[in-house]
């Protein structure tokens, strides 16, 4: 009984709660490549040119002008960027000023202007409801 009851327990606080976020991406342009998706958790250096997302996603892109993924991420506060790799070298090309010249986007399709966005700019709730929907367009 108290074995049982221990497993009940560590079940219980050790288990996440995790919802389903759907991705809708559009205005996708290049039949090839992947599109590479990083979410950030709040409190995350979110923007900083060396950070590592705290869940990631890989979709190929099947000639489509729209893909649509889903992921698993526990409740909680977000922001999200994700960039077409149409040539699959694993990293953002830039052009002589840093700015990109694949496609990118942002979680509340924020639009940088002068500098990258912060992760206010683009924050998102994820709720213990069972899924959440993101519509993203991507920047050309």
């Amino acid at each position: 009984m108290e074995s049982l009851f221990l497993s009940l327990l560590s079940t219980l606080l050790f288990s996440t709660n995790e919802t389903k976020l759907t991705l809708e991406i559009s205005n996708i342009r290049h039949t090839t490549g992947t599109l590479r998706v990083g979410v950030f958790r709040e409190g995350s250096t979110f923007g900083s040119t060396y950070t590592k997302p705290d869940f990631g996603q890989m979709v190929p892109v099947g000639g489509k002008k729209e893909e649509r993924t889903v992921m698993s991420l526990p409740p909680g506060r977000y922001a999200l960027a994700l960039y077409h790799d149409t040539n699959d070298n694993w990293k953002l090309d830039k052009n002589f000023v840093g700015y990109p010249k694949e496609p990118f986007g942002f979680s509340n399709n924020y639009r940088p202007i002068f500098t990258g966005p912060k992760f206010e700019d683009c924050a998102f709730e994820v709720k213990d409801n069972g899924s959440s929907v993101l519509k993203i367009k991507l920047l050309n």
